[in-house]
């Protein structure tokens, strides 16, 4: 593998990562103002629970979740590798392809322009992993995310014009870089675009753009990920390679759909259409082998890189999840690109021999600790900040600036306070008379459009409806403060305020048995657009003494009946109410989400609380 160097470090906005128990849900909400059942088609529920012969709550949450064809819903439930489209469909793919055709014929260099992130850093060794596989030499860049900032950059594309690349490929980034795409002309480098993000107006001059939301495209699912868009790119060539007779063996790519996945994942794109079936398989390969009888082990697929990501964060599920990712192995990837060398995770991602990987492997781990530290101490700073008398009571948005945060941790901070005080937060790391921050959201509100909102107070802006970045001068600080609250206060008016917590369906302990719920497990992964089920059963009381687990008591561990029937359950992040005792006492309202803990061939229920109330509340 040939790497092109890059300084490493942190930059404006991008998607951050969270931290919490290793689940596919969101967290608990306690006691939320207001339960909302799910609106459904009952004809449509039942047409797809007859027709599929699943039952009837199944049929309803496929309803609910915009699934009204029976073969589609199929498709959802089997996830297979059929199910994906024709990357042709791809508008710009044509040309993309046949370019490529005569640069892999031709064994020349092929040049690759990743980002700093999870999405960026998995779709960049992607294309080393498959270039390379059909003998085809790779330098790759991924830009400094301190000094250089998030895009397409004249300084990489130099680095891979001195490499020997004269066709760049860039990957989750590109779509607005017009400046940087005549630069690359200037030099005499081809560019073929792959990204995800919205698309301009006018796109940049390349060989070829490829962007399912580009206008024109009929590509016929838009949410696909940088690393999703990549991995179609690599399909049809791979594809054409075959019909032209390419003579070296060529990679079944099944292989790389882990890649796929993380980058998805950590994304947080709808776990929808093509990207359900990436990352159901993708999981299949990212966990470790299953012992079957007789104590034999099944063929460990993960890559060296994963094997030693997965013991250096001391991950030992057997089968992960959604959660997994988001909680664990992303935010080990991004802590590359936030405190030290993104291109790192690039190579643990390429990286073959199993000596090479653990060496990585602990850097990265070292790496996450520091930002780990980072983050507490900007966390700490910012609540200082929100004790004082510069956040008023009453503000629609909490929006901090500060001088002292690393700005590789100013997103998941913001994401905490978000999360925190249920309100939109910006934070935003001031350096020589300009900020760079990131903006998360609460409560279901837009605060890309938010931004659009304020677009002339800004220097740049970027992102979409849950996160987003953004470049402000240091002078403008504080009437972008105003604008922004303004702005989320309107929003709030306009009932695009959201807080509240949405019920799949009211069901009784009694329906929650082992069949029902291997059934929908079928409907995994969880995530974005596909949320994990919840649902609510009423007049519930607590058997026994509650308890917690986890570090400090985090966690809330107890008993609970309805009827006759019994359940335990767990609270992430509810040991707190234990303080509260009254609050668990006498007939309750839960919301839950169900799963099966299996563990040494037994097989139970367990129920995971998002939120309680009094009975009848």
């Amino acid at each position: 593998m040939y790497g092109v160097d890059s300084p490493g470090a942190a930059a404006v906005g991008g998607a951050g990562e969270l931290e919490g128990p290793m689940s596919d849900s969101p967290g608990p909400l306690a006691f939320p103002r207001k339960w909302t059942l799910r609106p459904v088609d009952n004809e449509s529920a039942g047409k797809l629970s007859r027709e599929l012969n699943v039952p009837p709550l199944v049929g309803r949450l496929l309803a609910q979740r915009g699934i009204q064809n029976p073969g589609e819903a199929r498709i959802f439930l089997d996830a297979p590798l059929a199910g994906l489209h024709d990357p042709f469909l791809m508008k710009g793919m044509e040309q993309a392809v046949s370019h490529l055709v005569e640069r892999v014929g031709s064994r020349r260099p092929i040049g690759v322009y990743g980002d700093y992130d999870v999405d960026g850093i998995s779709a960049t060794a992607l294309l080393c992993r498959f270039f390379t596989q059909v003998g085809v030499r790779v330098p790759y860049y991924i830009p400094n995310r301190l000094d250089e900032g998030y895009g397409l950059h004249r300084q990489g594309l130099e680095k891979l014009k001195e490499a020997g690349c004269d066709t760049v490929v860039t990957v989750d980034c590109g779509i607005s870089a017009h400046a940087a795409a005549m630069e690359a002309e200037r030099m005499g480098v081809r560019l073929i675009i792959t990204d995800h993000h919205r698309p301009p107006d006018e796109l940049p001059h390349s060989v070829a753009v490829l962007n399912p939301r580009r206008r024109g495209c009929e590509y016929p699912f838009r949410g696909l990920s940088g690393v999703g868009v990549a991995f179609k790119l690599i399909t049809a060539l791979r594809r054409r390679l075959h019909e032209g007779g390419f003579t070296a063996p060529l990679p079944n790519l099944k292989q790389h759909l882990d890649l796929v996945a993380l980058g998805t994942v950590a994304d947080v794109v709808p776990l929808r259409d093509e990207n359900h079936i990436f990352v159901r398989h993708g999981l299949g390969i990212l966990s470790p082998p299953e012992v079957a009888e007789g104590g034999f082990e099944t063929l460990d697929r993960r890559k060296a890189g994963i094997r030693a990501l997965q013991a250096a964060a001391n991950l030992k599920a057997q089968t992960l999840n959604v959660g997994h990712i988001s909680f664990s192995i992303a935010p080990r990837l991004n802590a590359a690109g936030r405190v030290g060398e993104a291109s790192l995770g690039v190579e643990l991602l390429i990286a073959d021999d199993e000596g090479e990987a653990r060496a990585r492997a602990e850097v990265l781990e070292e790496w996450n600790r520091q930002r780990q530290n980072l983050q507490h101490q900007a966390w700490e700073e910012a609540m200082a900040i929100m004790g004082s008398s510069q956040v008023e009571a009453g503000d629609e948005a909490i929006v901090l600036a500060s001088d002292k945060w690393h700005p590789g941790v100013v997103g998941i901070v913001a994401a905490k306070l978000a999360e925190e005080y249920h309100q939109p937060a910006v934070l935003i790391h001031l350096k020589d008379g300009v900020g760079k921050g990131s903006v998360r959201s609460a409560s279901g509100l837009h605060v890309y459009e938010a931004l659009e909102r304020c677009s002339d107070l800004l220097l740049q802006f970027g992102g979409h409806k849950g996160a987003a970045g953004l470049k402000v001068a240091e002078r403008e600080v504080d009437a972008f403060r105003g604008r922004f609250r303004e702005v989320i206060r309107g929003m709030r008016k306009s009932g695009a305020d959201e807080r509240e917590l949405m019920l799949d369906a009211r069901v009784d302990f009694s329906d929650m048995d082992v069949p029902l719920l291997e059934q929908l497990e079928g409907m995994a992964p969880f995530g974005e657009e596909n949320p994990r089920p919840v649902f609510c059963a009423s007049r519930v009381e607590v058997v026994g003494s509650a308890g917690s687990v986890g570090r400090e008591g985090e966690h809330l561990k107890l008993n609970l009946r309805q009827f006759r029937d019994e359940r335990e359950a767990i609270g992430f992040g509810m040991g707190a109410l234990l303080e509260e005792p009254e609050r668990l006492r006498g007939k309750l309202d839960v919301a839950f989400s169900p799963g099966l803990n299996r563990w040494r061939g037994n097989t139970r229920i367990q129920l995971e609380l998002r939120a309680m109330r009094p009975a009848g509340g």
